[in-house]
C-alpha cells in the first residue's frame, strides 16, 4: 500500500523504518525537506500543512493517510474530512479536538473522566472571576509542548501581571488549569483496529526533567486495579473518537485517582520503549491498523526502561550511549536530525531490563 503521513519528523522515521520492510511505500508531507522520515526512505512532498491545491494532488498517489504531528492547521483538517477519495486514520477529528487544550479537556469530561479544573480565558472572559484555587498553569490554547507555552500562576498578583501582556495578539486565548499535586505521571499507548479491536501494553510510568520527558519505566509501578482502570479509560476515549491507529494518553495519579492529563492522535515519546519490549513496537502497530490488518494474537512486553536523549551535551550523550552498547541489552535510536539544540529531542536509548538493573551511566544520558 502507498501510505502517507502529514509530518516527518521522527515519529514519522520510526513508522517508515516498520511499513517499507512490509512492503508498504511511505509518503510524507511536512514544510521540512531532508527531513528525518526523508533520510530512512519516506519520498518527501515538501510544502506548508496549509497548501491544499498541493494537498489534493500529493493525496491522490495514495491509499491511505495518517498523521505524526497534531498540530495541522484546521483548515487542513477540515478540508481533509471531506475527502472521501482516501482512508484518514484517525480520523481528522481526533486531532482538532487534541491540538486545542479547551476542547480537549471538555471532550473527556464530556465522556466523564476526571481532569484537572480548568477555565477558558480570552480577553472577554478575563473579566469573570476564575474560581480555581492557586496555583495555576496558564496554557496557550493551541500548540506548545514540553512546557512551551506554558506560565505558572501563583496569585492574583501575579495573575493581572500576567493579563497585562496577554491579549496583545488579536485573537489570544489561554487555558487556566489548576496544579495537581500528583504522586505519579502514568501513560497508555494503545492501538485501535478497524475492526473495532484494542491492543494495550499496560501502563508505562513517566519522568521528566525541565517539562521534557526524562524517562520511561515499563511496566508503571503502580497498583493492578489502577493499571486496569487506565486501559479501560483510554480504551473508552479511542473508542468514543472512532480512532484507528496508535494513541497516546496521559494521566497524573492522586491519591489513588486517576486525572486524564492530555492525549495525543499519534504514535508517543512514551511508547519509544516498545521499540525494544521484545514484542510488537507502537509504530508496527500503527501502520497494521491503519492499512487494515488484524492486531496480532501474542502481544506480551517485556519490563523495558526509555531514556530521552537531548541536544543538550549531545556529543557527551553519545560517548556514553557508545560505552552503554557493549551490553547487548541497551539499544540505540537516533533521529538523524541536521542540528542538537538545548532541549531538542535528538534520539533515546532503551533498556530491556529493570530500572534496577540499569547501569548508572544510563542516567546521564
Amino acid at each position: 500500500m502507498k501510505i502517507g503521513v502529514l509530518g516527518s519528523g521522527q515519529l514519522g522515521q520510526m513508522m517508515c523504518l516498520e511499513a517499507i520492510p512490509m512492503g508498504h511505500e511511505f509518503f510524507c508531507f511536512s514544510p521540512d525537506g531532508n527531513s528525518p522520515s526523508g533520510k530512512v526512505g519516506a519520498k518527501e512532498t515538501v510544502f506548508p500543512y496549509d497548501s491544499l491545491k498541493q494537498l489534493e494532488t500529493w493525496i491522490q498517489n495514495l491509499d491511505v493517510l495518517s498523521f505524526e504531528f497534531e498540530n495541522i492547521p484546521k483548515p487542513t483538517l477540515d478540508f481533509l474530512k471531506n475527502q472521501k477519495s482516501i482512508s484518514i486514520f484517525p480520523p481528522p477529528e481526533s486531532l482538532v479536538i487534541a491540538q486545542d487544550r479547551y476542547l480537549e479537556k471538555s471532550y473527556v469530561r464530556k465522556l466523564g473522566f476526571r481532569t484537572a479544573e480548568f477555565f477558558h480565558l480570552t480577553k472577554e472572559t478575563s473579566k469573570f472571576e476564575v474560581s480555581i484555587s492557586y496555583p495555576w498553569i496558564i496554557k496557550t490554547l493551541r500548540f506548545g509542548y514540553d512546557g512551551k507555552g506554558q506560565v505558572r500562576v501563583q496569585n492574583e498578583t501575579e495573575y493581572q501581571s500576567f493579563l497585562q501582556s496577554a491579549f496583545q495578539t488579536e485573537g489570544s486565548e489561554y487555558l487556566i488549569e489548576e496544579v495537581i499535586s500528583f504522586q505519579k505521571e502514568i501513560s497508555i499507548i494503545l492501538t485501535r483496529f478497524q475492526n473495532g479491536d484494542i491492543v494495550c501494553y499496560g501502563a508505562v510510568e513517566n519522568e521528566h526533567k525541565h517539562h521534557i520527558l526524562d524517562l520511561s519505566i515499563f511496566p508503571a509501578r503502580i497498583p493492578i486495579g489502577l493499571n486496569l482502570e487506565a486501559i479501560e479509560l483510554a480504551s473508552k476515549l479511542a473508542e468514543s473518537l472512532s480512532y484507528v491507529g496508535t494513541i497516546g494518553v496521559e494521566f497524573f495519579i492522586k491519591e489513588n485517582q486517576l486525572y486524564l492529563n492530555e492525549f495525543a492522535p499519534r504514535p508517543h515519546n512514551t511508547g519509544h520503549y516498545t521499540q525494544d519490549c521484545q514484542s510488537f513496537s507502537q509504530f508496527y502497530l500503527h501502520v497494521q491498523a491503519i492499512t487494515g490488518n488484524n492486531p496480532p494474537s501474542d502481544v506480551r512486553p517485556k519490563p523495558t526502561l526509555m531514556k530521552n536523549i537531548l541536544g543538550n551535551s549531545y556529543s557527551e550523550s553519545l560517548n556514553i550511549a557508545k560505552e552503554l552498547l557493549r551490553d547487548d541489552r541497551y539499544r540505540l535510536h537516533l533521529y538523524a536530525k541536521e542540528e542538537a539544540k538545548p532541549g531538542r529531542k535528538m534520539g533515546h536509548m532503551n533498556f530491556k531490563g529493570t530500572l534496577e538493573e540499569v547501569n548508572s551511566l544510563f542516567h546521564d544520558l
